[in-house]
């Protein structure tokens, strides 16, 4: 952004009206909610080497359905529904000409995460669920049980999703292997 937002916090998340409505479009439809709920960071508020001085990085969030079974979604409409239900929310929200601040954007769908990080049907969290019973411990190991070589990485695996987990994962690993476990 070529302006700092003051307005906003590091972390930010603007609930839809229509959440409810939301989550069944998301997770029955394997579609996009036209009100989503957005989730918002702004990592120059505690970090000023994120954005160029009195300039602004910020990423914008909303959960989409994953790719269905026929792969028949169509991203690009999504992806721009998607940023004008953003931008419209952001005007809503007193972050005046949004848009006309943006210096460069890069956008990501599922189709996205599936070609480049081959995640399953483009989700985010794999092909595991994220829920109560798939979180945590629940979530398969890093070791499997048959092939005593095979190990597994990431947030698909123990101990769980996001960029924190993935890489304690990774660490897990490394040490399972050097005990030969």
């Amino acid at each position: 952004m070529d302006k700092v937002f003051p307005q906003l916090g590091q972390h930010n998340v603007f609930v839809s009206a229509k959440h409810e409505e939301s989550c069944r479009i998301i997770f029955r439809e394997n579609s996009f909610a036209e009100e989503p709920s957005i989730y918002v960071h702004s990592p120059v508020r505690s970090d000023k080497s994120a954005a160029p001085e009195n300039q602004d990085s910020i990423t914008a969030i909303v959960h989409t359905g994953n790719i269905d079974e026929t792969d028949s979604q169509n991203w690009e409409e999504i992806k721009d529904r998607a940023r004008k239900a953003i931008m419209n929310r952001f005007e809503e929200e007193g972050l005046s000409n949004f848009e006309k601040h943006i210096k460069f954007e890069i956008c990501f769908t599922p189709a996205t995460w599936k070609s480049g990080f081959n995640l399953t049907r483009g989700g985010t969290f794999g092909s595991i669920a994220h829920n109560l019973m798939q979180m945590g411990f629940l979530r398969p190991g890093n070791h499997h049980k048959k092939y005593k070589n095979l190990y597994f990485v990431g947030g698909s695996t123990q101990p769980g999703s996001g960029m924190p987990l993935s890489l304690l994962s990774a660490k897990l690993v490394t040490e399972r292997i050097e005990r030969r476990d």
